[in-house]
């Protein structure tokens, strides 16, 4: 399964709104944020918030046929495109709370281990 991971400081001051919509995701707008993940070709995404002394930054692990290693940068793309109410609500709320917001791709990482027992 295709797997794409990176991270994003979330500029200061912005950790609680970020937290707020990200409950948001898995409350009220789960059924808006499922369909979303279907678009984008994405089967599991975890999403980790980690606290640094240089600020927070969140972490993000995706996997899904729609985010191959051929086409690393269009499943953001597919998702900002679909012009759906979730697609315009993370514009709005989530983007803003990111250093990195649409318009800008997202870089790989470089894989150091991959370890499975």
């Amino acid at each position: 399964m295709p797997t794409k991971m990176y991270m994003t400081p979330i500029p200061s001051g912005n950790t609680e709104a970020l937290k707020a919509a990200f409950a948001e995701m898995s409350g009220s707008r789960e059924g808006q944020c499922l369909a979303n993940r279907a678009v984008m070709g994405v089967t599991r995404e975890y999403v980790c918030l980690q606290h640094t002394p240089q600020g927070d930054v969140l972490i993000v692990y995706l996997e899904g046929e729609g985010i191959g290693a051929d086409d690393p940068g269009n499943w953001r793309d597919r998702m900002m495109d679909s012009d759906s109410e979730y697609a315009r609500w993370i514009a709005a709320t989530v983007n803003p709370l990111l250093a990195r917001v649409t318009g800008q791709k997202v870089p790989t990482a470089e894989v150091l281990a991959d370890w499975c027992a």
